[in-house]
């Protein structure tokens, strides 16, 4: 057995932790840059708190709020441009996964000559070789676990992809956790955020690269999100399903950091790169259809995960690992995930295009293989006539 495991140098858990940032910020210096995106952290005053807790605990926080969306190479560009001239002593990263992967991005490349683009996956040739600006990673959606792996999902406006650049470098120093922060999520972006999780539990389970660690972690992951996510849609003040599904989604970025994922990843950055889908609805939509066409290769992993999550008995392995693909699609529905794209989404002159996008790195951790005819199939039934 031949493994290793990267996360978070520390993990800090629980409600009410977000009153702990300036402490924990002050260990690595008096000037602090927070990166957020979107104007919600600014209306609800959270940014203003913040502030004032630093500036209490004699430190200088200066904030630096892009528009909502994902990060593209332009704006981690002037991000990591700003971290150069400001020289701070620790980066902030607060929201959801496009808010952390650029402020992961911006930290790692302060301290790296060039663009982004020329250090990202299948784009440049260089690559991430030491550590940069601390950075304290602070997620407020439960969903993509990015305040625990090693990689940032970046966006190229023209040329239309969606890559990663990656490297062990770009762990956080600290992933800080709070699930009050969740609260305020809508029903429907916690049903996709949840369903990433959920997405990257299962498939960093079954993937062709899997690893004992983070199997273990996915499994327990895997058990959270199936008891907990539609209460937490229903019920989003629910503090045991709020912390729940915030603990399930540091488990799957800690499983996708060492075991990688699969085919609903893989399409789904393509349908976000091409097609501008959002990621964990596009995870949401595919994942049952992908699990269904890795079956034959997934049957034991499939009936292990079944036994886990229900008390009935079944005739045959086959049978458990059906049962756990209707299983998958049933919390779908609970959950108000729609059956497919509409054809103005995803249009079906695209499907081909879309296709050839779908095989990135996380294409290579799918434990069944698939060519561009299996993923358009898919593509098919997911969007509507």
């Amino acid at each position: 057995m031949d493994f290793s495991f990267y996360t978070s140098h520390e993990i800090i858990f629980g409600r009410g932790k977000i009153a702990q940032l300036p402490e924990i910020a002050g260990r690595f210096g008096r000037r602090v840059l927070l990166i957020s995106r979107g104007r919600f952290m600014q209306e609800s005053g959270c940014l203003e708190r913040i502030k004032q807790a630093m500036k209490s605990r004699q430190l200088e926080m200066l904030d630096h709020t892009l528009p909502a969306g994902e990060p593209t190479v332009t704006e981690v560009d002037e991000t990591a441009n700003l971290a150069r001239e400001l020289t701070p002593d620790v980066i902030v990263g607060l929201g959801g996964g496009s808010s952390i992967d650029t402020a992961k991005a911006a930290a790692g490349m302060a301290v790296h000559p060039g663009s982004v683009a020329d250090y990202l996956e299948g784009v440049g040739s260089l690559r991430i070789k030491k550590p940069g600006i601390p950075l304290i990673a602070i997620p407020t959606t439960a969903g993509t676990g990015a305040e625990v792996t090693k990689n940032a999902v970046i966006s190229g406006v023209m040329e239309k992809y969606k890559k990663s650049l990656r490297s062990s470098h770009l762990v956080s120093r600290i992933a800080l956790l709070d699930p009050e922060l969740t609260y305020t999520m809508p029903a429907s972006l916690t049903a996709e955020t949840g369903m990433d999780a959920f997405t990257q539990l299962v498939e960093s389970f079954i993937s062709n690269k899997a690893q004992p660690i983070p199997q273990a972690l996915a499994l327990y992951g895997i058990k959270l999100v199936d008891k907990y996510l539609a209460v937490a849609v229903r019920h989003p003040d629910d503090p045991e399903a709020r912390e729940a599904m915030q603990l399930a989604a540091l488990l799957s970025g800690m499983a996708l950091a060492n075991s990688g994922l699969g085919a609903a990843h893989g399409i789904a950055a393509a349908l976000g790169a091409l097609c501008h889908i959002p990621h964990g609805r596009a995870c949401a939509v595919l994942l049952p259809h992908v699990l269904e066409f890795n079956l034959p290769s997934c049957i034991t992993a499939y009936s292990r995960l079944y036994s886990q999550l229900s008390d009935f008995t079944v005739d045959s392995e086959l049978a458990a690992a059906e049962a756990f693909v209707t299983r998958v699609d049933r919390l779908t529905r609970e959950i108000n995930i729609p059956k497919a794209f509409s054809a103005e989404e995803v249009p079906a002159d695209q499907l081909p295009e879309l296709a050839k996008a779908s095989f990135g790195s996380s294409m290579s951790g799918n434990p069944a293989a698939m060519n561009d005819y299996d993923v358009e199939k898919i593509l098919r039934k997911v969007t509507a006539k």
